[in-house]
């Protein structure tokens, strides 16, 4: 988030607001704009103010639960309505050290590590980098020694340390967090370009750049797992070795390819690698290549195959990566969305929010033309979980995606669930512009639809004709 108090600061906020999204003034005010209410702007402003003022997450949800009875926007409330949230984000929350180290939750505890190197371009992109490690090792400043040259390439690098120092820790819940609260802060610290975040890693960290990179999809504008994994389910008693045969692999863990239709990944692993088996790697990339079949010109990726180099990093090293990686950019509003869920309070895909979803549900919605919107909804049998007949899905609108003035068409299964006017919320604003302050991807209005569960198909495959 770019910080207003400073001229050019806010000069750069606009020049970014009216390349990538729709236009906000300069200054949101204190009073409502011509032809607004006054009572009515007294109420938004009001409950805007709560939303930062709350805490944690279930203090917002509680806001939001507010907002959500309160009548549509009209339209000439929101962009000052959303510069009012923007300039509230920037100002709400910590912020990170600029240069060095510095602990982000609990200094006397010592909690939440990380490594910070500034880029001078402005605006810059942002480089998360991922320290391997497992139990009991691990340390930021190997993450940061290999990666904090992206400086050169126009990125901001920040380098966390787990909290616990455990095996495949970047895949547990809490560790996720801390690399999303840190981005968060980082945007309220440096003059990040929110199309041009990554991450990456090696090892362990490139278990984390896979994991956290597709369960994020939409907040990444590329990845670089190196010798790193999708987490595999395995045989009972198996291990993810080099000896062990692809056979007792059962699968990869839900919620990570489906989700990566528009973020690149450059994926090194050597075939000798004794440390983290390769299999997972052939595994997932065989995917991707037939979601490539299934949806052309989607799932970029480089696979950096190669032999004889153990567990080491590319026999280049880093910079042909991020030389790579600094060309791309973030899809904002793709027309189409494949969202596979895992964390609960992982709301939001792009344009798609569900208030709390389930692990290895799937969401896949499309723009078919003008006001149109063709959306399926599946989930994997789980043992022991009832699956839902139908699965709620909220539509996030945004004027870069439709004509707001005109109705919505929802459609699921050949049939019309949703055919009416958007309407523009305070809800939506907060959930969207107030949660992800991404001035880059927010969005004014949703409506939300009931979908019937189709039988469930892998990502790759093609859907039961049932299921089209």
């Amino acid at each position: 988030m770019f910080r207003t108090a400073h001229t050019a600061l806010a000069a750069l906020a606009a020049a970014l607001l009216l390349a990538a999204g729709p236009a906000v003034p300069a200054g949101a005010g204190d009073g409502p704009p011509a032809g607004v209410d006054p009572k009515a702007w007294k109420e938004w402003t009001a409950v805007i103010d709560r939303f930062f003022a709350a805490e944690g997450d279930g203090g917002r949800l509680l806001v939001e639960g507010d907002a959500a009875k309160l009548a549509p926007l009209p339209a000439e409330a929101v962009a000052p309505l959303a510069e009012r949230i923007f300039e509230l984000a920037a100002k709400t929350g910590p912020k990170l050290k600029k240069t060095g180290s510095d602990f982000f939750y609990d200094k006397k505890a010592k909690k939440g590590l990380y490594m910070a190197a500034p880029s001078a371009k402005k605006p810059c992109g942002l480089l998360i980098a991922l320290h391997g490690g497992g139990e009991g090792q691990g340390d930021a400043g190997s993450a940061f020694g290999i990666w904090s040259g992206a400086t050169s390439n126009g990125m901001t690098v920040i380098a966390p340390e787990v909290m616990r120092k455990v095996s495949s820790a970047w895949n547990e819940e809490k560790e996720e967090e801390f690399v999303l609260d840190l981005i968060d802060a980082a945007k309220r610290t440096f003059p990040v370009d929110p199309d041009r975040i990554y991450v990456a890693g090696h090892s362990m960290g490139g278990d984390g750049s896979w994991m956290i990179g597709g369960r994020n999809a939409d907040l990444f504008a590329a990845a670089a797992p190196l010798a790193g994994s999708v987490m595999p389910y395995m045989k009972e008693g198996k291990l993810n070795r080099r000896e062990t045969p692809l056979s007792d692999y059962l699968g990869l863990m839900e919620g990570v390819l489906p989700n990566l239709m528009y973020v690149p990944y450059w994926i090194a692993h050597s075939a000798d690698d004794r440390n983290e088996a390769v299999h997972p790697d052939d595994i997932a990339t065989a995917r991707l290549k037939e979601l490539q079949k299934l949806f052309p010109g989607r799932y970029e990726h480089v696979y950096d195959r190669i032999d004889g180099n153990g567990h080491a990093l590319p026999p280049k090293g880093v910079g042909p990566i991020l030389e790579w990686m600094e060309k791309k950019t973030r899809a904002t509003y793709p027309e189409e969305v494949v969202w596979e869920t895992w964390w609960p309070w992982k709301r939001q895909m792009h344009w798609l929010y569900h208030p709390e979803p389930d692990d290895a549900w799937r969401f896949h919605a499309k723009v078919t033309g003008g006001n149109t919107v063709e959306v399926s909804a599946t989930t994997k049998p789980i043992q022991g979980r009832s699956e839902p007949k139908e699965l709620e899905l909220t539509i996030l609108a945004s004027p870069k995606m439709f004509d707001l003035s005109k109705p919505l068409r929802v459609v699921s299964g050949g049939k019309t669930v949703f055919d009416g006017p958007v309407p523009r919320t305070l809800w939506t604003l907060l959930v969207t512009a107030g949660r992800r302050n991404d001035r880059a991807m927010w969005f004014e209005g949703a409506v939300t639809v009931k979908l019937p569960r189709t039988q469930w198909h892998e990502a790759w495959e093609p859907a039961p004709a049932a299921a089209k």
